[in-house]
């Protein structure tokens, strides 16, 4: 692929003198040299005041008017139960029919998330709004937000950047991490890992079945990195398919950006896309020039601040 100069156009503010000189000065970050190999470190911040996750009483009041989750109930079925009185589990739990399987399902709620999720994982996809309400077992200390730039779409290629946001209060940081050779990748896994101890949760846009497999393939292919306990394992809020069904047949297009627009009524300016990713890190390897690692930093931590953004208005919508 041949690579377009004009690229660097759409990112750069042409009167914007001091960013100019910076991309073709030096790196945006922390270089760090270790084991013969450099990567940089990029940590920016923004406060985001009133954030906050849905309460749990929110979560078990529509989980408990869910009537879909009673085996063979679906809307045209749960319109006719609700005809005959019935107008939430406990009301089924009261009724011969229902009883034992209402007050099984009930029953979850007084014991743990896993209980919850295997009741939910025999009813519904996890795209269905219960599933993102289990944010209310959370505090946002304990997500991590996280988005991959890669070479190819293909596990056997390698990672350029990981970037990962958390919460500190009403302070949110993403830290980045980018390679700045080939070799550079085992030692950004190993500093994405540092972020991970005492987080229960992932945050990600189709990080369910791309982001968090693909990192995990990259440990997976170096065997030796340790990482507290298992990626996979860890509960996902993948707000790719939330945004699906929430905004369900109202867009063509849940591209994150496209959300962006449609939804948050924001457009970035001077961004790449994802797809260039590739090319601007091997001009890079290849110049040294600083100018072309930028817009991938950029790219990534705007895709970052897009996902808090996003779970607010996901949040707005669906916790009436």
């Amino acid at each position: 692929m041949e690579f377009d100069h004009n690229f660097l156009n759409k990112f750069k503010a042409p009167s914007d003198k001091k960013r100019e000189k910076k991309q073709s000065s030096e790196l945006p970050g922390e270089v760090i040299s270790r084991n013969n190999v450099k990567f940089l470190v990029t940590t920016n911040s923004k406060e985001f005041r009133g954030f906050g996750l849905p309460e749990r009483d929110i979560f078990n009041r529509v989980y408990n008017h869910t009537l879909e989750l009673l085996y063979g109930v679906r809307d045209k079925k749960a319109g006719k139960i609700l005809a005959d009185g019935i107008k939430n589990l406990t009301d089924a739990a009261g009724h011969d029919r229902f009883r034992e399987e209402a007050g099984f399902i009930l029953s979850a709620l007084e014991k743990d998330l896993h209980s919850i999720k295997e009741v939910l994982s025999s009813r519904f996809s996890a795209s269905h709004r219960l599933y993102y309400l289990l944010l209310s077992f959370f505090k946002p200390e304990e997500l991590l937000f996280v988005d991959i730039e890669t070479k190819s779409l293909f596990f056997e290629t390698s990672i350029i950047e990981i970037g990962a946001g958390y919460f500190e209060g009403s302070k949110f940081t993403v830290k980045q991490f980018t390679c700045l050779t080939d070799a550079a990748e085992y030692e950004i896994l190993e500093e994405f890992g540092k972020l991970l101890p005492g987080k229960k949760a992932f945050v990600t846009y189709n990080g369910r079945t791309f982001d968090i497999p693909f990192i995990d393939g990259r440990i997976s292919y170096y065997g030796g990195i340790s990482f507290p306990g298992d990626l996979m394992e860890l509960h996902n809020f993948d707000l790719l398919h939330f945004s699906r069904s929430c905004y369900k047949r109202e867009f063509d297009s849940y591209r994150l950006k496209a959300m962006e627009t449609q939804v948050l009524g924001k457009e970035r300016e001077g961004d790449i896309d994802g797809s260039e990713i590739q090319i601007y890190f091997e001009n890079y390897v290849r110049s040294q020039d600083p100018k072309y690692i930028e817009p991938i930093i950029y790219h990534n931590r705007e895709d970052i601040y897009a996902l808090v953004m996003l779970m607010e208005r996901l949040t707005e919508r669906w916790i009436v």
